[in-house]
């Protein structure tokens, strides 16, 4: 838990790939040396290293148990009866949950679920941020709203969404 923790709160921060695989080769290391008797060495391997996800539903949407998937497949399948439950009660999200569309709902449900969560999801537009984000929100049982931004909105109406 340490690991992936760490990883969510630095990692997650780095913007460029040799920042990140620096970061995890410090932190590999870091493991090697204070938890010696734990064999890590599986989520930190060069070819095909064990996705190390943690996240709330782990034992079930209505179940909130912060723990270890142990498998993507064990991963993909939960999101796909969310994506199942999300689509029957709402309009339809057509979404492929492909690893890392999978890893961003953990974390995006990680982050919501925290007091005062709050995130920017950058990306180009139909990246898929807002579908992953109702999803996220529908697995945490929250509701969302969407601001329409036009030429006359101003603070006040920020304020007023808000």
């Amino acid at each position: 838990m340490w690991v992936h923790e760490s990883e969510r709160i630095y990692g997650d921060r780095l913007s460029s790939p040799e920042n990140l695989v620096t970061y995890r080769a410090i932190v590999a290391d870091l493991v090697k040396k204070s938890f010696a008797k734990y064999n890590l060495s599986k989520y930190f391997q060069g070819q095909n290293p064990e996705p190390l996800v943690f996240a709330q539903f782990v034992e079930g949407l209505e179940e909130k148990k912060y723990d270890q998937f142990q498998s993507i497949e064990q991963l993909s399948q939960r999101l796909s009866d969310a994506l199942r439950e999300y689509n029957d009660t709402n309009a339809v999200m057509d979404l492929v949950l492909f690893e890392d569309a999978m890893k961003h709902v953990c974390r995006i449900t990680r982050i919501i679920s925290a007091d005062a969560g709050h995130a920017l999801l950058v990306g180009v537009g139909g990246s898929g941020k807002q579908s992953l984000s109702r999803l996220s929100a529908f697995i945490c049982m929250q509701t969302t709203t969407t601001i329409m931004i036009s030429s006359t909105y101003g603070l006040n109406d920020l304020k007023t969404d808000l």
